[in-house]
């Protein structure tokens, strides 16, 4: 949830209030164009509209608290600052709306993204869900998965692009993946080992082996 107090426009602000060092209106202002600029990737990428609600209500709460501190000097010093502060504020404010409105109408987003890709993929019949799990597991905690901003995808997102790719459902995504971990040694990785074999199969049939 503080991803955006991470921000270089936010670490401008909290600098100013606590007088570290002096800010430049033109510092301050390119900082607070690549504040909205991921916040709108934040936006459009993250999926997890629970996350989405808290982060910005978080974001919001922290900086009305730096803005209660910068009231109370009160010196001109403090006029572009009060400025900025609006305006991020009213940003947060709007968009805040937007994701509960999202949280609360999911129908109508859901039903969006549901027209937008329909895949003619399906898994063979001698193909469990757990095989499946086995290698999102292996994707998600190796991290090797990211979202266009570049950060780290929620293992409920991941679990999504496969069912909807594949043309199924897990039942419980969290169970499966426990599943996963509870098997014994042997069996942990069991269908990740049968690709690593089919694949040096194949390659000693084209002549690479």
């Amino acid at each position: 949830m503080k991803r955006f107090l991470n921000t270089k426009l936010f670490d401008l602000l909290s600098c100013s209030v606590k007088e570290r060092e002096s800010v430049y209106y033109t510092e301050l202002s390119n900082a607070y164009d690549d504040f909205v600029y991921q916040l709108l990737d934040f936006c459009h990428e993250e999926q997890d509209i629970i996350l989405l609600y808290f982060t910005i209500n978080y974001t919001v709460t922290e900086l009305k608290s730096l803005n209660m501190q910068l009231e109370i000097k009160s010196d001109s010093r403090t006029t572009d600052l009060h400025i900025f502060f609006m305006k991020i504020l009213d940003i947060l404010e709007s968009t805040y709306r937007i994701v509960r409105f999202r949280l609360e109408n999911p129908d109508i987003f859901f039903k969006n993204q549901e027209n937008e890709f329909v895949s003619n993929v399906y898994l063979a019949e001698d193909v469990d869900f757990i095989d499946i799990m086995e290698i999102i597991c292996g994707l998600f905690y190796s991290h090797s998965v990211r979202n266009r901003a570049g950060h780290a995808v929620n293992f409920s997102d991941l679990t999504r692009v496969f069912e909807k790719g594949l043309n199924f459902q897990f039942a419980d995504i969290y169970k499966k993946r426990d599943d996963v971990f509870k098997r014994k040694t042997t069996k942990l990785t069991e269908f990740l080992n049968e690709l690593i074999v089919a694949i040096k199969i194949e390659s000693k049939n084209r002549g690479y082996r």
